[in-house]
């Protein structure tokens, strides 16, 4: 299942090292991987593709006290949007 985020950022740099040194931890709630893309219109409008088995383990990760205080912390403004595919194409 891929879940797609839609995010306005304050500061891209400062929310990129933020998602990078999440990874690991992201990875053991069970994330096989994550992709992000900045709008070109847009450089503070990012979306997030992120590839879970399904979205429990996903909401357990983003329900963590730690990751809540470092998304806020990371200049992450708002989620615009929230959607799930079971399948998506490249």
């Amino acid at each position: 299942m891929n879940i797609i985020l839609k995010r306005r950022l304050n500061n891209y740099d400062q929310w990129k090292k933020v998602v990078l040194d999440y990874d690991g931890l992201r990875k053991q709630y069970g994330s096989k991987g994550a992709h992000a893309y900045r709008s070109a219109k847009d450089p503070d409008e990012v979306y997030l593709v992120f590839e879970w088995d399904d979205s429990m383990p996903y909401q357990r990760y983003m329900d963590l006290p730690e990751v809540k205080k470092a998304l806020a912390d990371s200049g992450t403004t708002e989620i615009i949007e929230v959607s799930e595919s079971f399948y998506l194409e490249e």
